[in-house]
């Protein structure tokens, strides 16, 4: 495994930082060092504080945010030996939204537990069904009144320069049905030494004015060492636990009395996305970015020297939203697939995600262990905003 190295003394003060929150990964691939780094985003008591940020004044943070973009420039070049499989090809399955263990649908698990290997160790064949409402990657475009997945949405945080912005994130099915993935620097600061991002949430299915699955405060961030430690971009992913969502409600006082009624789990509530590592580079592939019409096209290998950054995969794209989810095995018919990558950058006509490994796999097993429940009822005072938690 690579490390990017940085200047010594920035180098030492990032390690210290991270020291305390580093988590030791078992199972394969084994390494001399931990791969997954960790931080804390919101306890219970603090969710209140956070969800009174977003939704006071009407959501006038919300509609404040700005897209949130990788301020390192990425020059990546297509090559013909690119990223490689460090192990057995894996997945583990998608979930739909049903509440109750166990009836996720057909070929789906909904504890998590079973991770899929069919055709052993193969993920099943592309399923991608054609849709002239999305724009190829291969250059066919068509209309944009899409229907995104119900897991794709958009997360929200405050970042190191005191203002809102949101990245597009999607639901990952995992145990405890809490889990979000997006981009690693739309939940850890690369201009502040990996810093979490703060007042983070996720809404998925987001539009202005609507939120029609709830809002999910982030409980707990994963990413991977060498992208917390040394911002090494083949490692620019992150999972993040949720707590319960909560679900506004009408309140005679807008802006000010804001009603929040418990709405469960992410899972339950819109399903989750499987996840599929070590897989073969060209495989058919559809980008989703929240309120942007999806990509599809055949992955390729990208790299970019000047970074240090060898294990990159690029996707024909006119644009896309940081934080996307790439998916491949997706079905129209259920909306669900294999997540397999996320956009970091556009570089050159091309979408650009790191390439999923089985160092990717240890992270999101550290994440799933996470458990969140329901955020305790009561009222709350924030400023101006009273926040009622039924």
């Amino acid at each position: 495994m690579k490390r990017v190295v940085l200047a010594a003394t920035r180098t030492a003060a990032v390690a210290g930082m991270l020291c305390a929150a580093t988590l030791a990964i078992s199972g394969p691939p084994a390494h001399a060092y931990d791969i997954a780094a960790t931080r804390p985003l919101a306890t219970e008591a603090q969710v209140p504080s956070v969800l009174a940020y977003w939704l006071g004044g009407d959501g006038r943070a919300l509609t404040a945010a700005t897209p949130y973009v990788l301020r390192l420039k990425v020059t990546a070049r297509q090559t013909e030996r690119g990223a490689t499989a460090d192990g057995k090809r894996g997945g583990v399955r998608p979930a739909d939204s049903s509440p109750a263990e166990g009836k996720a649908g057909p070929g789906k698990t909904a504890d998590g537990k079973t991770d899929a290997k069919p055709e052993g160790g193969k993920l099943a064949q592309d399923a991608t069904d054609p849709d002239r409402t999305a724009q190829d990657g291969n250059g066919t475009a068509g209309s944009k009144n899409v229907n995104l997945p119900r897991t794709t949405g958009r997360v929200f945080f405050v970042g190191s320069d005191d203002k809102p912005h949101w990245c597009s994130g999607t639901s990952v099915q995992a145990a405890h049905r809490n889990l979000v993935a997006t981009a690693g620097h739309c939940v850890f600061d690369t201009e502040t030494d990996s810093a979490p991002m703060r007042n983070w949430i996720f809404i998925p299915g987001y539009q202005p004015g609507a939120v029609p699955f709830g809002v999910y405060a982030g409980k707990q961030a994963f990413t991977h060492h060498d992208f917390a430690t040394y911002r090494d971009l083949d490692r620019d992913y992150a999972f993040v636990a949720v707590h319960n969502g909560l679900t506004p409600q009408p309140s005679r006082t807008p802006g000010r009395v804001i009603k929040l009624a418990d709405g469960g789990r992410l899972g339950d509530g819109v399903g989750g996305q499987g996840l599929a590592y070590n897989q073969e580079i060209g495989r058919r592939t559809a980008v989703f970015a929240h309120s942007m019409p999806p990509v599809r096209g055949a992955t390729f290998p990208l790299q970019d020297p000047s970074i240090r950054a060898d294990a990159l995969l690029g996707l024909k794209s006119s644009r896309t939203a940081d934080g996307s989810s790439w998916l491949i095995g997706y079905r129209k018919s259920g909306r669900l697939g294999y997540l397999n990558g996320v956009t970091i950058a556009m570089s050159g006509g091309a979408a650009v995600s790191p390439y999923f490994d089985g160092e990717l796999y240890s992270v999101y097993v550290a994440a799933r262990k996470v458990h969140s429940g329901t955020v305790p009822g009561g009222v709350f005072r924030d400023g101006a905003n009273e926040i009622n938690i039924l």
